[in-house]
């Protein structure tokens, strides 16, 4: 399974999503401030893969 990175267009906020287009977005809420604007930004690289799962606690 591979993941891109999607920007809320509203707060900046970044997350990775398993979402193909622009489209497959477009109805979902951002986690932070739950404005329905967010939008693809590129693949995520595996660095990225590995500090976004990496734990901690």
């Amino acid at each position: 399974m591979s993941y891109s990175k999607c920007v809320c267009q509203k707060c900046g906020s970044n997350y990775a999503t398993v979402a193909k287009t622009d489209l497959d977005i477009q109805n979902e809420p951002c986690p932070k401030c739950g404005e329905k604007q967010l939008k693809l930004s590129g693949s995520l690289s595996t660095q990225e893969m590995s500090s976004m799962f990496s734990g901690g606690g």
